[in-house]
């Protein structure tokens, strides 16, 4: 009983950081949309917005690292299943269950990285070059996205061992 209502929460939990992420993901492309298209309209105006470019780049970034975290939560990436169709369901879990517990041990070390990488010095000081903000907001986006990408496919890895009904409830 309480193995079922742990995963309930964590399930839960990658649901709840999942609507989170499509918000920010919704946010970031329009802030990415308005500032592109302010920048072409301000050269043509021969204003031109010199922060313009750099905002894009940033929101873009930021909606890669959030938006592969979320195809980890809709399991969205592409596969080879010629060797899987091949097993019994059994079997299918279980390498299942392997592929995502080595996907965890590799994103867990990959935020390990991040984290070492965003505490350098150096890091603390850069400034963006057109916007002058700390980049530090902007390298926020690999731990934040890592972050969310553990929990995604820890929840991805109790799964694997589960089934969900029609209603997207656990059994």
């Amino acid at each position: 009983m309480i193995e079922g209502v742990n995963l309930k929460i964590i399930n839960k939990l990658s649901d709840i950081i999942f609507s989170i992420e499509k918000l920010i993901a919704i946010i970031l492309a329009s802030v990415l949309l308005i500032s592109l298209a302010s920048g072409v309209l301000f050269r043509t105006l021969k204003s031109p917005l010199f922060w313009s470019d750099e905002l894009a780049i940033f929101c873009l970034i930021w909606m890669t690292f959030i938006g592969g975290s979320m195809g980890l939560k809709k399991n969205a990436s592409p596969s080879i299943t010629i060797v899987t169709d091949l097993l019994s369901q059994n079997a299918k879990k279980v390498v299942l269950f392997v592929g995502n517990l080595i996907l965890l041990v590799f994103i867990g070390y990959l935020l390990f990285l991040a984290y070492q990488w965003i505490s350098m010095p150096n890091i603390k000081v850069q400034t963006s070059t057109a916007m002058n903000i700390p980049k530090l907001y902007f390298y926020l986006c690999i731990p934040v996205s890592f972050v969310f990408m553990v929990i995604h496919v820890f929840n991805n890895l109790f799964l694997s061992f589960k089934t969900i009904d029609e209603a997207g409830d656990l059994n």
